[in-house]
């Protein structure tokens, strides 16, 4: 087919690969900065080329795509960098019993914390898991980078992770895209020894996997991805999207030649690339976000092969030790490592505003809304008698900002049961409530529930149930009535689910219906002893508003 050239974001980028490489199945959790990625996937894909699914939690995802591999599909999981903490269990046995058809993760890295509890590295797990690990530096490269991460996984027989950071998944720019799809043939599924995944054999399939690291860093020493320019006996390797940052920054060098590596094969580090470079270069500055994973590699390499080359980075303070890394800290980290001057304009480089772009309801629209105005009322005057609330992800950060102000403390998806089951047993007087929305108890709230109730957690637990996972674009999980393309399909009960176990104090209402109602049944929970749960229901208004995949 004729080549075109289409206006791509990072993560359209990624999708328009996946699907040019024959893509059969697309899962994930939703999660800035990936979350765009299975979106727009499902909007240029048909139902019968390729399934898309947002699936309980990052494990059943990954799992899912593992299946399908398994009988030679290609199919691709996508979720932001905390997500992979919840697929690390079955990524750590798929390593080892390898693939059949391309599996590849989207990973969305969020160096900044922009849209997360915290700004983990990604790379630092997949590296444990002993996988390939790459990231473009633009978006035409993320279309390539993505194609050849099937092929790569069904070479070696690996899940491969396709890094993305933030600014990556945002940027924009012109993509020529072949515009064909490749087809790729189900094969016999063969059970046998491979996916056994047994402690005898473990052994022998660890050796198995890590004699396949040394091939795949002498591959990725030739790989285009990665870009040599020798121009002086200082150096910067830039890893990924930043290559992109420093851009500016070396178009702007004045009357000095600093040699250049831009890094996209990520690990395993390609080692006879990166020694070729540093036998050139008496000292290199090594940009990253967020750990220094490079800034050890390059400076082990160097010791091991006992060049002279000092390395600088976040490690030896030369650049910022944790977020987002600006133009302006480039500009003073050439300074410092180099003496290079630049000259730096005034707030160029510095963080800008937050935003994801998706709209949230007014208080008068929103069921949590509503549902917290009637629960205040009944709140003790006296602070020391008020009840320690916990809270999760998602919309019901509302309770911590005006005019609630009440929520004590919230950590991790799905966690808010689990940690007011144990502030429980402190013996602490005040009543402990646990508040959840419905996506987060899907995840992983579910486990944290059952666990409490056949213990006799003495909590009062809360679901706010509003029918989408709303922070991160009004995605479907197994609660929603519809799927990813917006089409009508069973789901699970959250009432009847709740009542599995046998509850003396259960109560199920509507948001936007009797305030009093309301009241009265948090009154009862509140003033109870043992497990009380009350599930609140009601639409987010932008639900059927949305454009949903058809």
């Amino acid at each position: 087919m004729a080549k075109e050239d289409l206006t791509l974001s990072g993560n359209e980028a990624l999708a328009q690969g996946a699907y040019e490489a024959g893509i059969g199945l697309a899962t994930g959790y939703p999660g800035s900065p990936a979350t765009r990625f299975l979106d727009f996937l499902t909007q240029i894909s048909s139902a019968d080329e390729v399934y898309t699914e947002w699936s309980a939690n990052e494990k059943v995802a990954l799992e899912t795509a593992l299946g399908f591999s398994m009988r030679g599909g290609r199919a691709a999981v996508c979720f932001k960098c905390v997500g992979l903490n919840v697929a690390m269990d079955p990524l750590m046995v798929a390593n080892l019993g390898g693939v059949v058809g391309g599996l590849v993760i989207v990973l969305g890295d969020d160096p900044g914390a922009w849209w997360s509890q915290n700004e983990q590295d990604g790379r630092v797990l997949a590296r444990a898991a002993n996988i390939p690990v790459l990231e473009p530096s633009d978006p035409q490269e993320s279309y390539e980078m993505m194609k050849y991460a099937f092929a790569l996984s069904e070479k070696y027989r690996v899940p491969v992770v396709v890094r993305e950071i933030r600014a990556a998944s945002l940027d924009r720019g012109k993509v020529s895209v072949s515009g064909g799809r490749h087809r790729q043939p189900f094969v016999r599924f063969a059970g046998a020894e491979d996916w056994h995944i047994m402690p005898l054999r473990q052994l022998d399939k660890h050796r198995e996997l890590a004699a396949k690291v040394p091939a795949i860093s002498e591959e990725f020493s030739q790989s285009p991805f990665n870009d040599r320019v020798p121009r002086g006996r200082q150096g910067i390797i830039a890893v990924g999207y930043v290559a992109r940052k420093l851009l500016p920054v070396l178009l702007e060098e004045r009357g000095r030649a600093l040699s250049f590596f831009k890094l996209g094969t990520i690990y395993p580090f390609p080692e006879k690339a990166l020694v070729e470079f540093l036998h050139g270069v008496d000292e290199v500055l090594v940009v990253e976000e967020v750990l220094p994973l490079v800034e050890h590699e390059v400076a082990s390499l160097a010791n091991r092969h006992g060049l002279p080359a000092r390395v600088y980075g976040r490690e030896t303070g030369h650049l910022p030790p944790c977020g987002d890394i600006y133009w302006a800290d480039m500009v003073r980290a050439l300074k410092g490592a180099f003496g290079v001057e630049f000259p730096l304009e005034p707030g160029k480089g510095e963080r800008p505003q937050a935003t994801d772009g998706i709209p949230t309801p007014p208080p008068e629209e929103c069921p949590y809304h509503q549902a917290f105005k009637a629960f205040v009322t009944v709140l003790p005057e006296d602070a020391a008698r008020r009840p320690i609330f916990v809270g999760d992800d998602g919309c019901l950060m509302r309770l911590k900002n005006e005019p609630f102000c009440t929520l004590d403390c919230k950590f991790c998806m799905g966690a808010s049961i689990g940690i007011a089951s144990g502030l429980a047993r402190t013996g602490d007087a005040r009543r402990v409530i646990a508040v959840i929305g419905d996506s987060a108890f899907f995840h992983t709230g579910m486990p944290a529930y059952m666990n409490a109730a056949s213990n006799g957690a003495n909590i009062f637990v809360i679901v706010l149930d509003n029918g989408t996972t709303a922070m991160t674009g009004y995605q479907s999980h197994p609660g929603s009535p519809v799927n990813i393309r917006g089409r009508e399909r069973p789901n699970v009960d959250l009432d009847k689910l709740l009542q599995v176990p046998k509850l003396e104090h259960y109560f199920s209402l509507d948001a936007f219906g009797d305030q009093q109602a309301l009241a009265s049944a948090f009154r009862t929970c509140l003033e109870s002893r043992g497990m009380a749960v009350m599930l609140v229901r009601g639409a987010c208004p932008f639900i059927e508003s949305r454009a949903l995949c058809k």
